[in-house]
């Protein structure tokens, strides 16, 4: 939308430029990692439900990245401890969503 004025301005106010306001600077070095961020959301959904002597864990298995699905066999439960491949024995359950390489680690 454009604006027209038909009043002259009066001279004896201040105009309407910024260029007297005060500059402020937040950084002065330069950006090295412009638009960098190494992490992604590859989404994912947990549950955990417990009672008295018992407790349930379940997890989605699909692995994405934005729109696109990487895979369809990607845990979010994984087991900590026990013994062998299998980690038979654990009591300690990790439910990861979100970054699927924390879950990895």
């Amino acid at each position: 939308m454009a604006s027209s004025v038909t009043v002259a301005i009066p001279n004896g106010q201040p105009g309407y430029s910024f260029s007297q306001a005060p500059q402020v600077t937040v950084n002065s070095a330069p950006r090295q990692h412009a638009g960098f961020y190494p992490y992604t959301d590859n989404g994912g959904s947990t549950l955990g439900i417990s009672g008295a002597d018992f407790t349930i864990m379940a997890g989605d298995t699909r692995h994405t990245s934005g729109y696109n699905i990487n895979t369809r066999y990607a845990p979010k439960l994984f087991r900590i401890g026990g013994e062998g491949p299998e980690k038979e024995g654990a009591r300690i359950v990790l439910s990861v969503v979100g970054f699927a390489a924390d879950g990895n680690a």
